[in-house]
């Protein structure tokens, strides 16, 4: 986190190629949080590849799925990849009780 305090400006494009890498899940959520915050209070612009559901459930932005034959926008638990933790999840879910 600390290099968007030191290398990010306001009023800029960035673009991220999945930044979750090696990020815990909780931190994974508290940098689409501040992504968020640079968004809307510093005018930052961010295009952003990830797989990671904790980022894609956080930020608020559309997403586009690039995985499907015609591009288009959906939301963030219609991705493949966010079905499938959802699936294994609930398939253990006594497990967490």
């Amino acid at each position: 986190m600390q290099i968007f305090d030191e290398y990010l400006v306001p009023n800029a494009l960035y673009l991220l190629d999945e930044p979750e890498t090696s990020l815990s899940p909780q931190n994974q959520i508290l940098l689409a949080e501040e992504m968020n915050k640079l968004a809307r209070f510093f005018d930052c612009q961010f295009i952003v590849a990830t797989h990671s559901p904790f980022m894609l459930g956080t930020l608020m932005a559309k997403i586009y799925n690039l995985d499907t034959p015609q591009l288009r926008t959906c939301r963030w638990n219609e991705l493949e990849n966010v079905r499938f933790f959802y699936d294994f999840f609930n398939k253990r879910k006594n497990e967490f009780e």
